[in-house]
């Protein structure tokens, strides 16, 4: 038997690359967040909670971030979900979208 794979794992690079059009990237550790920075917490191609982040212990794999759908605070532990954020990047590493 093999151990399965929370939902927030299964973002297929189509459902990425949706995100991507918006500004969306997968942070490479969870210290680039930082408090203000919007994210996205997905599972599968759904996405559950988005908002800015308030509050993260990258350590314990854990970000509070403001929800915008339900107006309150609210813990993400990144082992559930897969967070995508709105970072300032430079484009450098973007080898898609080069021709």
């Amino acid at each position: 038997m093999t151990p399965q794979q929370p939902q927030g794992f299964s973002l297929t690079p189509s459902h990425l690359a949706s995100h991507k059009k918006d500004g969306f990237i997968r942070p490479a550790r969870l210290s680039d967040l930082t408090p203000g920075t919007q994210i996205r917490a997905l599972q599968g191609a759904t996405v559950c909670h988005t908002g800015p982040v308030t509050d993260l212990l990258p350590e314990l794999g854990l970000v509070w971030i403001f929800d915008e759908q339900s107006r309150t605070r609210r813990i993400i532990e990144t082992h559930e979900y897969t967070i995508i954020a709105l970072l300032d990047t430079d484009g450098t590493l973007d080898l898609e979208d080069n021709p």
